[in-house]
């Protein structure tokens, strides 16, 4: 992707589609779904995947944009990335190899690091600039 097209996608003010979102259990992947503030017609998805193949305790945020494009990943916990620990985050533009490069979380301005769920995921959304204020996030019961 364009570094000007993922910078316009990424700063639009965003809302979820629902008021409600509860995280992923351990060993599944939660898919929430939105929208630009002022254009509904710009559609984002935003998917917490608590899954790894051998780490069973990984915890990833995606960022995606309509139906298939990746704007956006942060690893929070899981593998090294051609050396770089988790966590670690992949933008998917130009400037850094469309998601190729991983770079360290702690050289993202304005990312609160927390390992949390619940925390994590509301980080991930503000992040992304997503309208929090009036957002619950609950953890999912077995």
């Amino acid at each position: 992707m364009e570094n000007d097209r993922y910078v316009e996608l990424h700063q639009l003010p965003k809302v979820t589609n629902k008021s409600k979102l509860y995280c992923a259990l351990p060993g599944e992947q939660q898919i929430y779904y939105g929208h630009a503030v002022f254009n509904d017609k710009e559609l984002f998805k935003v998917i917490q995947v608590r899954k790894g193949h051998i780490r069973k305790k990984d915890l990833t945020y995606v960022l995606m944009y309509k139906k298939s494009e990746v704007l956006l990943r942060i690893d929070l916990v899981g593998a090294t990335h051609r050396g770089i620990p988790t966590p670690h985050v992949h933008i998917f533009d130009d400037e850094h190899d469309n998601g190729f490069l991983a770079i360290p979380l702690d050289k993202l301005e304005k990312y609160n690091l927390t390992e949390d769920i619940i925390e994590s995921l509301q980080e991930f959304l503000k992040y992304n600039n997503f309208d929090i204020n009036e957002l619950s996030i609950e953890q999912k019961l077995i």
